[in-house]
């Protein structure tokens, strides 16, 4: 009888099978068991280097508590984040973060593109500035995007930021001064993008960012840029109300030796920057102030006299209808040489007080240029373009 090659035994079958599957088993058992370890062990040797390259960073020190991994999401995140100024004569950490969580982006990864997310719990950025170098920390330069370069050596193209604190402190000056923005939420979008040449995209990118300031004033920030330009290229808004001014007070004996006793301040800033060149306007509001003296306040004569002149002049320019005190000024140029139009910003007083209030709000941006300003300094490298929705040149 020939034997059937097509119907093999069922007993030596079994066999087969069950091999193959004890194969897989073990196969997956190593796996499995290879991921646990890499799992335990690469925790460690990730913040040990990232200790050690915080450590490399010119005139700081930094350290990493921990490092938790997240392999199935491509992630890990780094608890109590902290960097300091080596010399000990800055109290205030230059950088501390509860948690920073780095995540491949995977609605960008089924593009095609590795990039990646970037979140930040209780960031704060303290920017110290004291008698001398070793008693300032100030320097936003290279070597901290270096260090993000090496931390994390994938493009950031979203960041968001919760419950943030931006401080600046300035310890020279008498009496000191200490002004901050806290409960800081921030978003941003777009930031490796390209400008979209074909739909006319001028900012690709947005950071949106809000936060309550010194003296329970609110804050919003909206920048629109192109991360990629070859020089700045922005159009940044700013709207700060409802600061109570006497919280100020220290801020104003500093650096313009008055303080208040009552007051609400406003603020709005717009600024276009392309080609090098910029310009834009702040409009301050001084509503209700009051300079009575504070109490248990003995001033010298000196500060009596030009708190004189100063109640004055907010007496004689403020549009008294509305008890307030405001005006325009204009600025333009390139970056490291601005220009105020002094001139225009005294008419711009006079305006408010006898003519028509300015309004307390962002204007319109028309033309390439932040509306109602007048024209950037006559240099051909800071003149901005005339058509709004033009890319700036490469």
């Amino acid at each position: 009888m020939p034997a059937n090659f097509d119907n093999p035994d069922p007993a030596t079958k079994r066999p087969r099978q069950h091999h193959r599957f004890r194969t897989a088993f073990i196969i997956l058992g190593v796996i499995v068991v290879l991921l646990i370890v890499v799992r335990l062990v690469l925790p460690g040797f990730i913040k040990s280097s990232i200790n050690k390259r915080l450590n490399e960073i010119p005139d700081y020190s930094g350290q990493v508590a921990d490092v938790d991994l997240s392999l199935y999401r491509g992630a890990y995140s780094l608890h109590g984040v902290e960097i300091v100024k080596r010399n000990g004569q800055v109290r205030e950490p230059f950088f501390k973060a509860e948690a920073i969580d780095f995540s491949l982006a995977w609605r960008e990864l089924f593009r095609g593109k590795v990039v990646s997310d970037i979140y930040l719990e209780k960031p704060e950025l303290n920017f110290v500035q004291g008698a001398s170098d070793a008693s300032s920390q100030v320097a936003t330069d290279k070597r901290w995007q270096d260090v993000i370069n090496d931390i994390f050596p994938i493009d950031i193209t979203f960041l968001q930021i919760r419950d943030g604190l931006l401080r600046y402190v300035n310890n020279s000056t008498t009496p000191r001064v200490d002004v901050y923005v806290a409960n800081m939420q921030a978003t941003a979008t777009g930031l490796r993008n390209r400008t979209d040449e074909e739909n006319k995209v001028e900012f690709p990118a947005r950071i949106n960012l809000h936060g309550e300031t010194i003296g329970g004033g609110r804050l919003n920030v909206t920048t629109e840029l192109e991360p990629l330009a070859t020089q700045p290229h922005f159009l940044l808004k700013v709207e700060l109300e409802n600061v109570s001014m006497p919280s100020l007070n220290e801020f104003l004996r500093a650096y313009a030796n008055v303080d208040v006793s009552a007051g609400t301040f406003k603020g709005y800033v717009e600024v276009l920057a392309r080609d090098g060149g910029f310009n834009g306007y702040f409009k301050p509001f001084f509503e209700n102030m009051d300079f009575k003296a504070l109490p248990g306040e003995d001033p010298s004569l000196g500060k009596q006299i030009w708190e004189g002149v100063v109640r004055f002049v907010a007496f004689v320019f403020k549009n008294h209808e509305k008890d307030q005190l405001a005006t325009r000024v204009p600025f333009s140029g390139e970056f490291g040489d601005a220009k105020v139009g002094v001139w225009q910003t005294i008419m711009n007083t006079l305006r408010h007080a006898f003519v028509r209030p300015w309004p307390e709000k962002l204007e319109s941006r028309q033309g390439g240029r932040v509306s109602g300003d007048p024209e950037p300094a006559k240099k051909e490298a800071a003149a901005p373009p005339t058509s709004a929705t033009k890319p700036p040149s490469k």
